[in-house]
C-alpha cells in the first residue's frame, strides 16, 4: 500500500460548518468569543514551525519506535501532526467534532502503519505526547486574551480527537493486520520466487519489502529444490501430482529445520520459506541438517539439491543451477546420492552445456581447497587412470600406502569417495576444468 502524504492548507484555518458546528456556540458563558480564539489560532500558526518541531523533538525522544525513522518516514509523520494540529485548532474555533472524512484519515494511518510495522502502542502514544507538548507550550504567549473556559474547551477538543482518533487507528491497525496475517505466507512465498528469479534485485527494494512484512533474511541461508520421483501408474485412485509431492518434500524439509533451529534465529529472522517453481519444490532454510534431507529424499523417492551459503544476491544463479541438476542429473549420480551438493551441480551444467556452466567453480566445487594441493592432484589423477592404489603408486614412485593415506585426505575434505563411479567421474571433470587454458 502506498502512504499517500496529508498536505495542510498554507493558510490558517477557517470556521468550519455543517456537521462541524455553529460559531455561535464558541461565545459561551466564561469564554472569548470566536475572534479570540481565531486570533489565538493565528498566533499559534504563525509559529507552526516551531510548535511542529517541538512535537517531533517530544516525539522521538519519549518514544523509541520514532527515533530511528528515516527522512522519507519523519516527512510523513510531520505532515500528520500538521495536519492533526490545524484540524484541531479548527474544530476548537468553532466547537466542532471530528468528521467522517477525518475518521478515515486516521483509519487510513493505522492502516500504513500495520504495513509497516509499527508497533500499534507506539502509535498512538505519539499521538498523546504530541498533545502534551501543545499544551506545555500553551503558555508560551499562545493563551493572551483566552479564558479558563477557552482553554478547558481547547483540552475537551484534544481528548476527543485523541479518543476518537485512537479509535480509528486501532481499527485500521488491527483490520489490516489481519489481513496481513493471512497473506504474509503467501507474500513470503511470493518473496521467494522473485528473489529466486532474479526479480527482487536492488537491496533497497528487498529491504523495504521485509520491512513491510517484519521480516529479515539470513546473512546467509540454505536452498533446498526438491524434484519428484517419475510417476508410477497405478490402479486405485490418483496420488499427488509430481508437483504436489514435490512441494510436500520442500514443505517438509522447511518444517523440520525451521522446528530444529527456531531458537536459534535473530528477532524476526525468518528460518524458512518454501514454494513450487515449474513443478521443483524449492525451500529457502536457515540451515539444514543434510543427513536428516538425505533421510526425507529417500523416503519420498525423490532427487534433491541443497546448496549453502546462498544470498540474495546469488539466489537466482544457485537456483537455476539446482533446478537444471535435479531434472538432468544423470542416473549415475542419481545411484549414489539422493542429495546432489554444489560440485555434482556445477559438474552437470558443465557437461550439459548449461548457460550458467564455469569450469572454474567446478574445480573450486569438487575439490575445495585441494584444488591448489598439486601433490594430492598428480596422486589423484594416476588413481583415476591407474584404477587403483596399487598402480598409481607405481606411476608415482611411491608406496601403495602413501597413495592410499592421499586419497582419504581427499576424501575426508571433499566428501567424495574416489571409488565410486559418479565421484570418479566428477573428480575427472574437475582435474581436466582445472587445465583449461
Amino acid at each position: 500500500m502506498v502512504t499517500k502524504k496529508i498536505v495542510a492548507p498554507a493558510q490558517g484555518p477557517e470556521p468550519a460548518t455543517g456537521s462541524a458546528g455553529s460559531p455561535n456556540a464558541a461565545g459561551s458563558a466564561g469564554s472569548a468569543g470566536p475572534g479570540d480564539r481565531r486570533g489565538a489560532v493565528t498566533r499559534i500558526l504563525k509559529d507552526e514551525t516551531a510548535v511542529v518541531d517541538s512535537f517531533m523533538a517530544a516525539v522521538a525522544r519519549e518514544i523509541p519506535a520514532y527515533a530511528n525513522l528515516d527522512a522519507r518516514q519523519l516527512d510523513e509523520v510531520r505532515s500528520i501532526i500538521v495536519w492533526t494540529l490545524r484540524r484541531v485548532l479548527e474544530l476548537w474555533a468553532v466547537n466542532g467534532s471530528l468528521e467522517a472524512d477525518d475518521l478515515r484519515m486516521f483509519r487510513g494511518v493505522g492502516s500504513v502503519r500495520a504495513r509497516d510495522a509499527r508497533p500499534l502502542a507506539a502509535v498512538l502514544r505519539a499521538y498523546r505526547v504530541a498533545a502534551l507538548a501543545f499544551f506545555e507550550r500553551i503558555g508560551d504567549g499562545f493563551a493572551d486574551g483566552l479564558s479558563a473556559g477557552d482553554i478547558a474547551a481547547l483540552a475537551r477538543v484534544w481528548l476527543t480527537v485523541l479518543d476518537q482518533s485512537a479509535e480509528a487507528i486501532f481499527d485500521g491497525y488491527e483490520s489490516t493486520g489481519r489481513i496481513l496475517s493471512e497473506d504474509r505466507e503467501r507474500s513470503l512465498r511470493g518473496l521467494l520466487t522473485d528473489l529466486l528469479l532474479g526479480r527482487q534485485s536492488h537491496p533497497g527494494t528487498l529491504r523495504a519489502r521485509l520491512r513491510e512484512l517484519d521480516a529479515q533474511l539470513p546473512a546467509s541461508f540454505d536452498l533446498v529444490v526438491a524434484a519428484p520421483a517419475a510417476p508410477v501408474p497405478q490402479a486405485g485412485p490418483a496420488g499427488p501430482s509430481p508437483a504436489e509431492a514435490a512441494a510436500a518434500v520442500a514443505g517438509a524439509a522447511a518444517a523440520a529445520s525451521a522446528g530444529r533451529i527456531a531458537g536459534q534465529a535473530a528477532d524476526r529472522e525468518l528460518t524458512s520459506i518454501h514454494t513450487t517453481l515449474d513443478g521443483i519444490g524449492v525451500a529457502l532454510v536457515k540451515a539444514v541438517d543434510r543427513e536428516a534431507l538425505g533421510r526425507l529424499m529417500a523416503g519420498h523417492e525423490s532427487t534433491g539439491a541443497l546448496l549453502t551459503g546462498v544470498t540474495a544476491a546469488t539466489a537466482p544463479r544457485d537456483y537455476r543451477l539446482a533446478a537444471h541438476g535435479v531434472r538432468h542429473a544423470p542416473s549415475l549420480v542419481r545411484a549414489e546420492r539422493r542429495v546432489l551438493d554444489r560440485g555434482d551441480l556445477e559438474v552437470v551444467a558443465l557437461v550439459t552445456g548449461h548457460p550458467d556452466a564455469d569450469p572454474a567453480r567446478v574445480t573450486d566445487s569438487v575439490l575445495g581447497r585441494l584444488a591448489q594441493d598439486d601433490e594430492t592432484l598428480r596422486t589423484l589423477d594416476a588413481v583415476l587412470y591407474s584404477d587403483g592404489a596399487a598402480g598409481a603408486a607405481a606411476r608415482l614412485h611411491v608406496h601403495p600406502q602413501t597413495v592410499r593415506y592421499r586419497m582419504r585426505r581427499l576424501a575426508t575434505v571433499t566428501g567424495r569417495d574416489p571409488r565410486t563411479p559418479w565421484n570418479r567421474f566428477a573428480f575427472r571433470t574437475a582435474i581436466l576444468a582445472r587445465a583449461r587454458p
